[in-house]
């Protein structure tokens, strides 16, 4: 996230106040309402106890990544900090991103491929159902290639130098203004490593979804002169990782 995440909290913030000023409008008058809107009241009170229930979950998340964000830059629970030039920053940042490039354009590839085979398959099956079949494989196929292309333009606009500031902390990183964060429920610390030229450390966290834990890791350019810092707040972040310390804290 490079935005400041008590924008997001505001937002979301906001969504449950008017959320809750439905619920008592509704009890404040439930009878005008009744006779104004009919059984579609019943409809805009399910809305907003769902709006309500993810605007609350947001609300936490972008509290705790609010809370890091503050504790890093107070330096609180920091493990290591350094500044990365603009030429050492210019120079790593095309690999990361060529890498990552290679893997999720892959990745992209072969969910447009499964796509045109699974659907065409059920196209074969039923011709008559062959044109409705195919406008579904496409117009998925258009949304996976869009998030692909956006995806990669947010990870550019990540990597493009902006003071080079790293920060790293026992619940999360801020790097070139970015932050990320593993203190949250169902997240972990996964562990870190040192390495290449020029360094890099790798910092490596998980997020429990539908298909069960889901690798993230984020790189993180070393300063010429903070090898000796580096190479401790990867012995700090595995140690971390091991214990489980900070798992949803």
């Amino acid at each position: 996230m490079s935005s400041d995440p008590r924008r997001g909290l505001f937002i979301a913030l906001a969504v449950m106040a008017i959320c809750a000023a439905w619920f008592i409008v509704l009890t404040l008058n439930e009878a005008p309402i009744r006779d104004a809107l009919g059984m579609n009241r019943h409809a805009i009170t399910f809305a907003a106890i769902t709006l309500l229930i993810f605007a609350a979950a947001a609300a936490f998340v972008f509290a705790r990544f609010a809370a890091v964000r503050e504790e890093l830059l107070a330096g609180r629970r920091v493990l290591g900090r350094w500044h990365v030039d603009s030429g050492t920053w210019n120079a790593i940042a095309p690999k990361i991103l060529a890498a990552d490039e290679r893997d999720k354009r892959s990745a992209a590839v072969v969910v447009v491929v499964l796509l045109i085979v699974v659907f065409g398959l059920f196209a074969l099956a039923d011709p008559d159902a062959a044109v409705g079949m195919m406008s579904i494989a496409l117009l998925v196929a258009v949304a996976v290639v869009v998030a692909h292309l956006v995806g990669r333009r947010v990870e550019k606009a990540h990597w493009r130098y902006r003071g080079g500031e790293v920060i790293i902390g026992e619940r999360g990183v801020l790097s070139n203004g970015v932050l990320h964060v593993w203190a949250l429920p169902l997240n972990r610390l996964r562990g870190a490593a040192l390495g290449g030229r020029p360094p890099v450390l790798t910092v490596a966290y998980a997020w429990f979804g539908r298909h069960g834990w889901q690798e993230a890791s984020v790189d993180l350019p070393v300063a010429r002169d903070a090898a000796e810092i580096a190479a401790r707040s990867r012995d700090a972040l595995s140690t971390l990782a091991s214990t489980g310390r900070v798992d949803g804290i």
